[in-house]
């Protein structure tokens, strides 16, 4: 006989459809992209031409194992800060913005 514990509950999953960008071996979520034009003033195509520097840097992020922080240069010649994580084949951004000044002296400490 089998006894259990717990009610058994039958859960209804419903998925939402998520517009999802991509653009080579990235991509990221539209709307997502446009909340963080607004808010950093930074977009996820110029992130992604960043990722692309050769003296980018990747740092875990301590929040978020999953995550990656990278510190690159944009071809404006920004220094951004992206939190970014693997997505089946692709890089998925999820944040970009400005370095701050400390983070600046990281990636140019070392370039």
């Amino acid at each position: 006989m089998l006894l259990s514990f717990f009610p058994i509950r039958r859960v209804r999953r419903t998925f939402a459809c998520v517009p999802t960008v991509v653009h080579g071996d990235f991509e990221w979520d539209d709307a997502k992209a446009a909340t963080n034009i607004a808010k950093h003033g930074v977009g996820f195509e110029e992130a992604a031409l960043a990722m692309k520097d050769p003296f980018s840097q990747d740092f875990d992020d301590g929040l978020r194992p999953a995550n990656l922080v990278t510190l690159a240069a944009s071809p404006s010649g920004r220094i951004l800060y992206i939190v970014s994580t693997q997505s089946d084949h692709r890089i998925r951004i999820i944040s970009a913005r400005d370095a701050t000044r400390h983070e600046r002296r990281l990636y140019e400490d070392t370039e």
